[in-house]
């Protein structure tokens, strides 16, 4: 896969680590078969998921869709990368 897309919320946004796990597990039944949620990791005052896609538009506006609210919305920050670069791009204000 050519790109990642990273989800980032506040640590405090799980209220507990099952909490984090079953958002993980509810991310992976809402992306598109063409995309790899490769988990998660947690420091540094956030939480972050990774999906691995070749079109990252198409995996945020899934994710747009699962969320389904603008309140959840406000508390993450959307972004992606090539794999083996280090230039992001910011999808949090992008609204499909």
């Amino acid at each position: 896969m050519r790109y990642v897309l990273v989800l980032q919320f506040h640590e405090s946004y799980f209220a507990s680590y099952g909490d984090l796990v079953k958002f993980e597990e509810r991310l992976r039944a809402c992306m598109p078969r063409t995309c790899e949620v490769d988990g998660h990791d947690v420091g540094s005052g956030t939480t972050n998921f990774f999906v691995f896609t070749n079109a990252p538009l198409a995996a945020h506006k899934s994710f747009r869709k699962y969320l389904g609210t603008n309140a959840v919305e406000r508390k993450v920050r959307v972004a992606y990368r090539e794999v083996d670069g280090e230039a992001y791009t910011n999808l949090s204000l992008i609204h499909i």
